[in-house]
């Protein structure tokens, strides 16, 4: 009777918001007064990253594609923009072998020489062997730098004939439409509005050597003259390396200033709307002495993620690093909620980004809008550190900080952190906060993981003096005192049998 009547009164202070220490109280307080920072989804950002490659040059770097196609899936991405040709068996192939990787293309269909001709050529192949390949096509691409004097009129009835063409076929109208991105300053008021053919309107904002999308807000003001408020897709962006070439206008940035812009061009447009953005490019094609046969600028030569040879530049690898601590493959997330956090100290130039994985963490991508190359002086900058305070609001039982541009592993972790620093230059940090309950679904996963690799090990350890075995992680439950808390724990259960 008397635990009765102990466990009554115990709950009655509990429900009079007496059973909580002042300290207790003044935390929870502290908490609510931390703001939440909305989170968007980090497969949503995997999604809105692809890569314009070249699939028809033969002569050039992707002239073999297995290599080609090994890179496209070790950097993580999983669209690509391409020209089309109908008739080339070969890139037909390969578009096959993409979309069997998870990799989908927006193909540019049809020409202007060709007519509509040309167009349902294009969409007669997507259509019968390229529906799973392919998700968008896109009209003319730059026509104001063409040299056409028609060109206005005729990217009108270009861009009309396809959107018609396509949204008149039962099987080719989920097939978004993409209008013509133009160069000019006042190309875009000279087209007009194109929204009545259009799904997405079209930008290519190359930086020329200043830091990605400082420009954001002029573009989308400028896209909005052909495009209105339709969504934006950037077919193109990046940077060439060559700076030893004087391209006024188009000033390119070395390979260490590349690498922390990269993946700076991936957050800020994400963060800034663009639907989805295109590096532009994928590969270097030529080596500088065949660029030089075939008349091929430095600049145009080197814009690629990899070398001519394949071999990663630091900007793919910063980009690749990117996607992978950020969960970009993470499955999709349809209310991704966010978590309290404040940006203490944050000066004005200040970037942040939550995206939340499907396993209840959460990845803040923090970076500054600051210069790292003098792209005008020609010389490196090295922009002194800026300390942000990151204050948690709820309780996170571990925190892993990671530096995209120089690894994928994390450089730094706290367990049950309630305020994290950081110093911020020029390249991004990615922080990588896992609340209590997916902490612990993490560290399930991590321990079959691990029973997964021990069997695997054991595995070709007996493979190699020709036994036969087969391992699987199994679940066991340590029993504590109390019977009623279990702690889950995995093993290895290998069974083997001598070959006769």
């Amino acid at each position: 009777m008397a635990q009765v009547q102990r466990a009554v009164l115990i709950a009655a202070v509990l429900a009079m918001g007496l059973g909580a220490s002042p300290a207790a109280s003044a935390a929870a307080s502290a908490h609510r007064d931390v703001p939440v920072m909305p989170a968007s989804s980090a497969r949503a950002f995997g999604d809105s990253m692809g890569v314009d490659v070249r699939l028809t040059y033969l002569t050039s770097s992707y002239k073999n594609f297995d290599p080609i196609e090994a890179r496209l899936k070790e950097l993580g991405v999983r669209y690509v923009g391409d020209g089309f040709c109908p008739t080339c068996e070969y890139q037909i192939d390969r578009l096959q072998r993409l979309a069997a990787d998870g990799i989908r293309a927006n193909l540019g269909v049809g020409n202007l020489a060709g007519g509509t001709a040309s167009i349902d050529a294009g969409l007669q192949v997507i259509k019968n062997r390229l529906r799973n390949s392919v998700i968008s096509v896109t009209t003319i691409n730059e026509p104001d730098i063409s040299g056409n004097v028609n060109w206005i009129a005729d990217t009108r009835w270009f861009t009309h004939e396809l959107y018609t063409r396509v949204n008149a076929d039962p099987a080719l109208a989920s097939l978004e439409v993409i209008g013509p991105a133009l160069v000019n300053r006042g190309a875009r008021a000279a087209l007009g509005d194109l929204t009545a053919d259009l799904d997405r309107g079209n930008i290519h904002p190359y930086p020329g050597g200043a830091p990605p999308l400082h420009n954001i807000v002029d573009e989308f003001q400028l896209a909005s003259k052909v495009s209105a408020n339709k969504p934006l897709v950037a077919t193109e962006i990046g940077y060439h390396t060559d700076t030893a070439g004087d391209y006024a206008g188009h000033y390119g940035a070395p390979e260490r200033a590349v690498a922390q812009y990269m993946p700076r061009i991936a957050l800020e447009a994400f963060l800034g709307g663009i639907e989805r953005t295109y590096i532009y490019q994928f590969a270097d094609l030529w080596s500088p002495s065949q660029a030089q046969q075939y008349g091929i600028s430095g600049a145009e030569n080197s814009f690629g993620l990899l070398r001519w040879d394949l071999t990663p530049k630091p900007s793919f690898i910063a980009l690749r690093n990117l996607l992978r601590v950020v969960n970009g493959d993470s499955a999709p997330v349809a209310s991704p909620g966010g978590m309290r956090i404040r940006l203490d100290g944050a000066a004005p130039d200040v970037r942040s980004l939550l995206l939340r994985s499907a396993d209840g963490s959460y990845a803040l991508a923090l970076w500054r809008t600051v210069s790292v190359w003098d792209y005008i002086g020609k010389k490196d900058l090295v922009p002194a550190p800026d300390r942000v305070d990151v204050v948690l609001g709820q309780p996170v039982a571990l925190a892993r900080r990671f530096d995209p541009v120089m690894s994928s592993s994390e450089t730094k972790r706290w367990d049950d952190p309630s305020r994290i620093s950081v110093d911020l230059a020029g390249a991004p940090v990615v922080l990588r906060l896992t609340p209590p309950g997916a902490a612990t679904d993490i560290k399930r996963r991590a321990a079959r993981k691990r029973a997964r690799s021990r069997c695997a090990t054991a595995l070709a350890a007996r493979r190699k003096h020709h036994a036969v075995t087969c391992c699987k992680p199994r679940r066991r439950a340590a029993r504590h005192r109390s019977h009623r808390h279990r702690r889950m724990t995995w093993s290895v259960a290998c069974v083997s049998a001598r070959r006769g």
